[in-house]
């Protein structure tokens, strides 16, 4: 008998344990202080006299599928929707959009558990003032830097902005999975945004 209730109460503690355990992968809660650091690069480039739609309509493309990509993408199209821009989500890389295109990648190295947790991040962001040039982002990704436009006879002006950024988290206290991948996107959206912003703002 005594056997039997010992059990039973080992298989409980077992079960309250995991359901705890899993609360901090399904549920999104934080009790935590965070320290994040960003050191960024960001190049500009420009033919003629670009006419940049800020506030417009702008396409979003984050590559991947993964939890972090899809995080990320959601932090952008609210942070780019806070600047009054009409975001349409896509998912490929067209030859050519309709209008101006922001391309994202983001990789991510890292470490978590419930009370600790530190991450690097990696951003590349290409942004094409006339949805045109989407190779480049290819290129740049693969560490080709040059940037030769071309005469498509249009006359029309453009400017292309290429961002690299490092995004580098410490997180010490309670915080789930769910709430600690939350953090890391609205931070690096926001922090694209403002270079990309910035970028936007200064004449060509």
């Amino acid at each position: 008998m005594e056997k039997n209730t010992a059990t039973k109460k080992m298989l409980l503690s077992g079960l309250i344990l995991a359901v705890i355990l899993s609360s901090f992968y399904v549920l999104d809660f934080k009790a935590a202080q965070s320290e994040t650091q960003t050191n960024s690069r960001v190049s500009a480039y420009s033919s003629g006299d670009p006419g940049i739609d800020f506030p417009d309509r702008i396409y979003l493309y984050v590559e991947g599928d993964n939890s972090i990509s899809k995080s990320l993408r959601e932090s952008l199209e609210a942070e780019l929707e806070k600047t009054g821009m009409e975001v349409s989500v896509t998912d490929a890389v067209e030859e050519k959009y309709e209008s101006q295109a922001l391309l994202v990648n983001v990789s991510k190295d890292g470490l978590y558990t419930p009370v600790y947790a530190s991450s690097d991040l990696n951003i590349l962001f290409f942004y094409t003032s006339t949805g045109e040039g989407t190779k480049y982002f290819e290129q740049f990704k693969e560490g080709n830097v040059t940037v030769v436009f071309e005469n498509t006879g249009s006359g029309e002006g453009e400017k292309l902005i290429r961002g690299d950024m490092e995004l580098q988290d410490f997180t010490k206290g309670i915080v789930s999975l769910k709430a600690y991948r939350k953090h890391l996107a609205e931070e690096a959206a926001r922090k694209t945004i403002e270079q990309f912003q910035q970028q936007i703002s200064i004449s060509p």
